[in-house]
């Protein structure tokens, strides 16, 4: 008798900013939820915006980058 069971594996996300790794606090939450977790000791995530996630091995990394603001004259 076989046995066909499949096993789900759920990647872990790391979030990067440059070279700092950031692991997961909330891996219920939304990617961009979690992230602003880290705004009371980086209060710059507050306002950042998500690169699309890159699997590398078992983990899934999602790049910072700063929120751009658009800037106008006058």
């Amino acid at each position: 008798m076989k046995n066909n069971t499949t096993t789900v594996i759920r990647p872990v996300r790391v979030f990067k900013m440059g070279a700092i790794r950031l692991a997961d606090p909330a891996p219920d939450m939304s990617p961009e939820e979690a992230i602003k977790l880290y705004a009371a000791s980086y209060p710059h995530l507050a306002q950042v915006e998500l690169n699309e996630p890159e699997l590398i091995g078992e983990e899934l990394h999602y790049g910072i980058k700063p929120h751009q603001e658009v800037k106008t004259k006058g």
